[in-house]
């Protein structure tokens, strides 16, 4: 009998254990507590940006294919592809032989024509000389005749006046005179302009072949516009080149530009001189900075959309940036500083009023508000707010126990304790 209480009295215990057991569980698995997340974001001053986004491929604004102006064999190649030029550097050169030769023989023919043009100008010289003298003597001469002339008048009344002295003087003084006009014509016939002037025609043609033989010369040569970067080399020591040969492609890549297509949705706003962000694909980290150069007036219609061709050009401070490469592109199109601002996602909508959730006393209070300019980020809060005050910008309500697995159909943020 007692063997028999003390199985009842053990029994009893294991049922009162799975009793107990059973209610804990059952207990455990009531939701016990809810809690509200809230993530807020307070109302201050700053910048406002509004940009555009567009995406296009990076170019050269200036690139020049440059070729002989005469034919010939490629003598030298003097850079390779990817290399930086100055401007005025030689670049490639062809053979020069025979050009060398013309240059050679029209410098001796220069020096032949001037030597002959100094000689015709000396002999010029001297004969100016004579002519001189001559007209020296002449002028003796003829106050000589007159001297003579004079004294002969004087007794020319006399009937003996063919005997005299000054008679026989005038005769002498007539032929001095004579003698001496004859000897300044010829003198004077010996001076030649025109062989000094066909000698000085003579002299300039040679000058000119000379000028002409050296330009020969230079066109063998190819030479750097301008500053800049070796895009491209045809050629190679021997090879026959043209005219019409690209030798090679020479970029400035100081100065590139990004072409992109605008919506017309977005293309009113956007203006001449407008700076833009800009980001590449193949430089990641780094950022550089566009300008809008041009418009185009006529836009393109593509699958039903409108869009706008716009050229900005971009300022590669460090060289990094080649042609080519993917660009990404914010266009900065309307900018405000110092305003009163908040977040665009803390702003709701409810048909023409603007309204926002703000924090007051550990409340949750609905506040319209009167929004201004709207920005990638933040929006313009004109009136209804002030400075400091802390908005709502999500709030999340969730309900949990002390577990860690989902009750079904109750959505992610409901738990129970297994």
């Amino acid at each position: 009998m007692k063997r028999d209480a003390i199985v009842m009295f053990i029994l009893t215990l294991i049922i009162a254990g799975f009793a107990g057991s059973f209610v804990w569980q059952r207990n455990s698995a009531t939701v016990s507590a809810a809690s509200v997340r809230v993530q807020t974001a307070l109302v201050e001053r700053g910048t406002i940006a509004a940009t555009v986004s567009a995406a296009g491929n990076v170019s050269t604004v200036k690139s020049t294919s440059l070729t002989f102006q005469v034919a010939g064999k490629v003598a030298q190649v003097n850079v390779v592809m990817g290399d930086q030029v100055k401007a005025g550097q030689v670049l490639m050169q062809l053979d020069t032989t025979d050009l060398q030769l013309s240059l050679r023989t029209a410098r001796a023919n220069l020096a032949s024509q001037q030597a002959s043009y100094d000689a015709s100008v000396q002999k010029n010289a001297q004969n100016n000389n004579q002519l001189i003298i001559s007209k020296t003597q002449l002028e003796k001469a003829r106050i000589a005749l007159e001297q003579a002339q004079g004294a002969y008048n004087q007794i020319a009344w006399r009937g003996d006046v063919g005997l005299t002295t000054q008679a026989t003087n005038l005769r002498n003084a007539t032929i001095e005179y004579e003698s001496a006009l004859a000897s300044y014509k010829m003198t004077e016939a010996t001076i030649n302009d025109s062989a000094l002037k066909t000698a000085a025609a003579e002299l300039e043609k040679d000058k000119i072949a000379l000028e002409q033989a050296q330009r020969n010369l230079d066109k063998t040569k190819i030479v750097a516009p301008y500053d800049g970067f070796i895009a491209t080399v045809n050629l190679n020591p021997g090879d026959s080149a043209g005219t019409n040969t690209a030798a090679i492609v020479l970029a400035d890549l100081n100065a590139l530009q990004v072409k992109v297509t605008v919506a017309e949705v977005d293309i009113a706003r956007i203006k001449a001189g407008q700076t833009a962000q800009v980001t590449l694909d193949a430089l990641t980290g780094k950022t550089y900075t566009a300008q809008v150069l041009t418009i185009g007036p006529v836009g393109t219609v593509t699958q039903g959309v409108v869009n706008y061709p716009v050229t900005l050009s971009v300022v590669n401070t460090d060289g990094a940036i080649k042609p080519g490469m993917t660009a990404n592109l914010a266009i900065s199109i309307e900018q405000r500083e110092n305003v009163l601002r908040i977040p665009s996602r803390a702003v709701r909508a409810q048909g023409n009023q603007r309204t926002v959730t703000i924090m007051y006393k550990g409340q949750s209070i609905s506040m319209p508000i009167v929004t201004g300019m709207s920005g990638d980020q933040y929006i313009e809060v004109v009136s209804g707010l002030r400075e400091g005050d802390q908005i709502v910008l999500q709030q999340t309500t969730t309900r949990q126990t002390g577990g860690g697995l989902a009750v079904p159909g109750a959505g992610p943020n409901f738990v129970i304790k297994p």
